[in-house]
Order: structure tokens, then sequence, then C-alpha cells
């Protein structure tokens, strides 16, 4: 994911600390991004992003995303977010963050698999700045985020599975550790996708018209009854 915000020459990362924000100030200086608590200035063409924990570190953002709309500015949300086979089922600090923010963000993607999580922030960097820049939310399960090894020991369940009710459960969590990490240990393209700004043609703003056909406004006066 770091690698993702390395191209061309390394993204500002800010935000408050949380998992996803912790784990991108050890890998990122690795890969050219930078994080930074202060206000960066943006040039043009750049996209600020934070990256903020579930539960109340997205919800506080609320406030800033929504100014980020008001004032058309394109920037990328990460938030975490309980493991994708625990929502809906209690698990903590778990909300449906998707939901709150779809009326504030251009877009609101959560990623499944680990293979996904480059695609998905290509993806909703172009969007942000493509068209009416705004905000964009990208929501990375804590499962998406941990080694192997981590994943599979918090959630491949017990060894000795006994019975046959026993074994199916060790059985379907086996294959989605299995799906959430296949492909992702193939090489990913992080090129930045093209972005697309609409531009008004010669006829849409009238310079394609002939000048009798222009109108031209001298003047308005109004007078009140006296």
């Amino acid at each position: 994911m770091a690698n993702t915000f390395s191209h061309p020459n390394g993204w500002r990362v800010l935000g408050c600390p949380s998992m996803v924000g912790s784990w991108l100030s050890q890998e990122g200086p690795k890969s050219g991004c930078r994080g930074t608590p202060t206000h960066p200035h943006f040039p043009a063409g750049r996209i600020g992003v934070a990256t903020v924990t579930a539960g109340p570190g997205v919800t506080n953002t609320v406030t800033a995303v929504k100014n980020a709309q008001m004032a058309e500015s394109p920037v990328l949300l990460i938030g975490g977010a309980a493991a994708s086979l625990q929502k809906g089922r209690g698990a903590l600090q778990d909300i449906d963050q998707l939901s709150l923010f779809k009326t504030l963000c251009k877009t609101c993607v959560s990623v499944r698999a680990v293979r996904d999580i480059v695609p998905a922030l290509r993806t909703a960097i172009a969007t942000a700045q493509s068209g009416t820049p705004g905000p964009v939310f990208v929501e990375l399960p804590i499962d998406v985020l941990y080694p192997f090894h981590v994943v599979e020991k918090e959630v491949g369940g017990t060894k000795s599975a006994r019975g046959l009710r026993g074994k199916m459960v060790r059985w379907y969590l086996q294959n989605y550790i299995r799906n959430l990490f296949a492909g992702a240990w193939e090489p990913r393209d992080v090129s930045p996708l093209p972005v697309q700004v609409p531009l008004a043609t010669e006829d849409e703003v009238g310079f394609g018209e002939p000048p009798h056909h222009r109108l031209g406004v001298l003047g308005c006066l109004w007078m009140g009854e006296m």
C-alpha cells in the first residue's frame, strides 16, 4: 500500500495516530511516503491523504470531509474497520462506515482482499481528482493489514477441531484466509490512473457563434413608484 503513495514524488499523509497510520509511518519511508501531523501545502495536481482508525477515528472526520466536499478539494480518507468476517456480528467499533460517508464522498470502497488494496487506492485517487474534485473514502478492514501468519493464528480456528461441525468451521475459515491473501504477493502497477478533467468547448462558451447572435447586456434601470 505504501508503494501506491510513492509515485511520482511521494505523498504527505496526515491524520491522527492509528493502526493504519502507524503502519504507513513504518513502511511509508521505505517507499517515499511521508507522514506529517500538520497540514501541508498541496501543489496543483496533488491530493490530501488522511489515515484514521476505525469507529471514532472515522466518525471524527465527518466535518473535515464535508468541508472538503464543499471546497471541492481532492482528499483521500483511509479508515480502519473490523475484520470482514466479524462485520455485523458485534465486533469492537463496528459500524456501517460506508453509509455514513456516501453523501459526503464521491466514492466509498471497502477492501475485501489484500490483492485489492492497490487497485482500490489507485481508483480512489483518480476519482478524487477527476471531474469536480472531492473527497473519497477507502475502508481497510484489520485482516487485510496484518501479516499472513498473524491472521492465520487469530482467525484460522483450532487445529484439533472435533466433530463434523468443527471441521466444517475450520474448513470455511481456512478457505477465507486463502482467498484473503490470494495474489497478495504478485507485483501491482502503482502508476497513477489518468485524471478526467472536463473542459468546455468553444461552442459551450459562445466563441463559436457569429457576432450578431451574441447577446450583450448594456445595463438595467429600475425605478420604483414615486
